[in-house]
């Protein structure tokens, strides 16, 4: 079991939830967020939900776990938070996946739209194996494992 006693979050979770828990990323201005994998490979949100950030097809809160389906089984490899707020995960098989604020195109997607569900983004990255992910407030990269960097969204220097 991971220990995710020192986030108050995790209070919400049953003690039954916790024993599942693999990877944990606590996010969100102040900690009241997390996205979190199990044993199974499912992966969970709960929290705020600040700009659709936990990628449940709406913006509400939640105090109780949500199963983001479209992830299930997917193995996260690199998983990055951008203030904006944004995120940005990479799964072990190569793919990118991106949702939440976008007003800078930060999530990749070819417009400028919310993204409230993880969208999965392919352009120029078709038959490139992403290996890691990063973010700032408005901006996301992504490194192959060819060593090609990708970056798209606020670009002010």
């Amino acid at each position: 079991m991971l220990d995710v006693g020192k986030w108050p979050i995790f209070s919400l979770c049953s003690e039954e939830e916790l024993q599942l828990i693999r990877q944990a990323c606590v996010f969100g201005s102040a900690g009241n967020e997390v996205l979190y994998t199990t044993v199974n490979d499912e992966i969970f949100v709960l929290g705020t939900n600040c700009s659709g950030c936990l990628g449940v097809g709406d913006i509400q809160s939640t105090i109780e776990p949500r199963r983001l389906d479209s992830l299930t089984g997917k193995k996260i490899a690199s998983l990055s938070y951008g203030s904006g707020p944004h995120i940005v995960l990479a799964t072990t098989d190569g793919e990118v996946f991106t949702w939440g604020h976008n007003a800078y195109s930060q999530l990749g997607n070819g417009t400028t739209n919310h993204g409230l569900v993880p969208c999965h983004i392919s352009t120029n990255l078709s038959n490139k194996q992403v290996i890691e992910v990063a973010c700032g407030s408005y901006h996301s990269l992504v490194l192959t494992s060819d060593g090609e960097v990708f970056a798209w969204g606020y670009n002010n220097s």
